[in-house]
């Protein structure tokens, strides 16, 4: 019989353990490889996306602006004002330059489009455009109250036409100034714009034609003279050009002011001239609806195509307008976001007031201003 005991020696307590891996020990080599290639993309792929979220592309984006209540923004005399039920919304696109993950964002959604910035406003700085928005919602608004006043039996005519901006680098610069209104071209009296683009269309670039202005001074009367104005050629053509905006001087019967805010362009036109007729006349236009409008509206009662139609329908279903009243050539684009909302087109403000008669309106029997 043996009588020796073994033991099992115990590990030093330094001792590596053999069922861990050995922390100093390099990774595989599969493994290395893996990061040396999957670690650059990642930063890439970090890059590429900051990047994208926060510079700007090269693109406009479009997207469901608003849809506002006018005759709350239209003022006019108080003996002349009136109060009616329902609403006349006049609707607006939000236009966004959007960074390029905004603009990827955007072709993937329904009601928003994205087209090239270049396409709709060639090589205009933003503060251009935005100056020329400003002062096609200003002629937008002259329109639509002479449109609305003559509708209504008010003797309203044009007196001038008003240089709103001069081009530093027309030849007419020499002569002319932002502010100046002209009342006579080429021999010819000029009341409104039509009367001066006709002289200026008569004629060739590089030629002179006298016109005579009316030039404010401070604290005094308007000079009038006559300058030499020689015409410069539209690019791309052979057409003559002052290189000015214009707008017409109107002589209202009645003061009308319509505040729209920083909304710019001239598609609110249609919206201002219904506005008006309902707050100078007894009754409800609108029948007591929410009427959503868009369309320009140009100085004989005609409505002109506009853009964004689409999401315009879109921001006037959110607001709960019944129906929209739209341009006719873009009243089937109108349907396909407009859901349940009835859509009808019009050529004119006569179509407009039809629409609007047939919901319950007084549109094609207005009644008197100023009947109490």
């Amino acid at each position: 019989m043996d009588d020796r005991i073994t033991f099992e020696p115990e590990p030093a307590l330094d001792a590596p353990d053999p069922t861990e891996p050995t922390t100093g020990a390099p990774p595989p080599r599969r493994l290395r490889l893996v990061w040396w290639v999957l670690g650059p993309l990642l930063a890439l792929v970090a890059a590429v996306t900051t990047t994208a979220a926060v510079v700007h592309a090269p693109y406009i984006m479009f997207a469901p602006g608003s849809a506002t209540s006018a005759e709350p923004l239209v003022k006019v005399p108080d003996g002349s004002s009136y109060e009616s039920k329902g609403d006349v919304l006049f609707t607006t696109v939000s236009v966004i330059r959007p960074t390029y993950l905004e603009a990827l964002k955007g072709w993937l959604q329904h009601d928003v489009d994205v087209a090239p910035r270049k396409l709709y406003y060639g090589d205009q700085t933003d503060a251009q455009n935005q100056a020329e928005n400003v002062q096609e919602m200003d002629d937008s608004k002259t329109r639509a109250a002479t449109v609305a006043l003559k509708r209504l039996g008010y003797d309203v005519k044009g007196t001038g036409v008003t240089l709103v901006d001069v081009d530093a680098a027309s030849k007419a610069a020499k002569v002319l100034r932002a502010n100046d209104v002209v009342v006579e071209a080429g021999g010819r009296p000029v009341k409104d714009t039509d009367d001066l683009i006709a002289v200026i269309s008569a004629h060739k670039p590089g030629q002179v034609v006298p016109m005579t202005v009316e030039r404010p001074v401070a604290g005094k009367k308007a000079e009038r003279r006559t300058v030499p104005v020689t015409l410069g050629r539209k690019p791309g053509t052979d057409d003559a050009v002052i290189g000015v905006l214009i707008s017409t001087r109107m002589d209202f019967p009645l003061k009308v002011d319509i505040n729209s805010g920083d909304v710019g362009g001239p598609s609110a036109g249609l919206a201002w001239t219904l506005a008006l007729l309902d707050r100078l006349t007894p009754g409800s236009i609108t029948g007591g609806h929410r009427v959503a409008v868009t369309g320009e509206i140009d100085e004989h009662g005609r409505v002109l195509e506009i853009g964004g139609v689409g999401q315009k329908a879109v921001a006037a279903r959110h607001e709960g307008a019944t129906l929209f009243i739209v341009p006719s050539s873009e009243a089937a684009q109108a349907r396909r976001s407009a859901g349940s909302m009835q859509v009808v087109g019009v050529h004119d403000l006569d179509g407009a007031l039809h629409a609007l008669a047939a919901i319950g309106g007084n549109a094609e029997h207005l009644g008197r201003p100023g009947a109490r």
